[in-house]
């Protein structure tokens, strides 16, 4: 069993299993984050990428870190560390994904924008740990210029040794995986800690996590319009250290 969520460790993580719930359980990060305890379950897709960063964000940063999250719109990891670590959100509120169109201000600094635009209030080389949390699966993939750019933003805005960690919603559909193009992308281009695991090889993991379809119908369904046979959510993860 691994203790917690380290660089060394991190080739357990590429996917999501039901095994890491385990993990989480034995600091009580769910209730730590939530104040409740998480069933695996009933749970959104989002409770398990929340608890994998989280349990990232607290063996491995030093207080008063400098993090951004990226498209984390009403950031339940910013609003948690807010009194430990320096938080950035940066997102365009434009509700892409089903997401948020405004946020009440939680004590964190919001930059309205996109990663990839290059915004100058992110300053070059400032973050210890620039993160996503169900966001980037939202990126354009009709131009691979857009591609590109959100990658070499990522990388402008991280300090030599900060970490890049993605947690990406790629769907089990009936024929094949779907996920967006940035993460093949960015496993291509980027030295990644962890390696790609072949999505075939990944579907044959009795360990593999997908969201259940009790969760999927409660919080999914009425957004995708698609049945669970058909759309099955797991968490897709990259970490990489500039």
């Amino acid at each position: 069993m691994y203790r917690f969520t380290s660089p060394a460790e991190f080739e357990n993580f590429t996917y999501s299993k039901k095994s890491h719930f385990k993990l989480f359980d034995l600091d009580n990060y769910d209730i730590k984050l939530y104040g409740k305890k998480v069933d695996p379950g009933i749970c959104d897709l989002k409770n398990y990428q929340d608890l994998l960063v989280f349990s990232f964000l607290i063996h491995n940063l030093p207080e008063n870190a400098k993090i951004l999250e990226v498209g984390g719109a009403d950031s339940r990891i910013l609003s948690y560390f807010k009194n430990k670590y320096e938080c950035w959100n940066i997102d365009k509120l434009e509700g892409l994904g089903f997401g948020l169109t405004d946020v009440q201000s939680r004590g964190y600094t919001l930059v309205k924008d996109y990663m990839g635009n290059f915004n100058k209030e992110l300053k070059d080389e400032y973050f210890d740990l620039v993160f996503s949390i169900s966001a980037l699966e939202h990126v354009p993939n009709d131009d691979p210029k857009v591609l590109k750019d959100v990658t070499d933003d990522i990388n402008r805005v991280l300090k030599p040794g900060g970490f890049s960690m993605h947690c990406f919603d790629v769907i089990l559909q009936y024929s094949y995986i779907w996920t967006n193009d940035l993460l093949p992308y960015m496993f291509k281009n980027v030295d990644s800690i962890n390696k790609f695991v072949d999505f075939e090889t990944m579907k044959e993991d009795p360990d593999l996590f997908l969201m259940s379809e009790k969760a999927f119908n409660k919080t999914w369904k009425s957004n995708v319009k698609q049945p669970y046979e058909g759309f099955k959510p797991l968490s897709y993860n990259i970490l990489w250290q500039k």
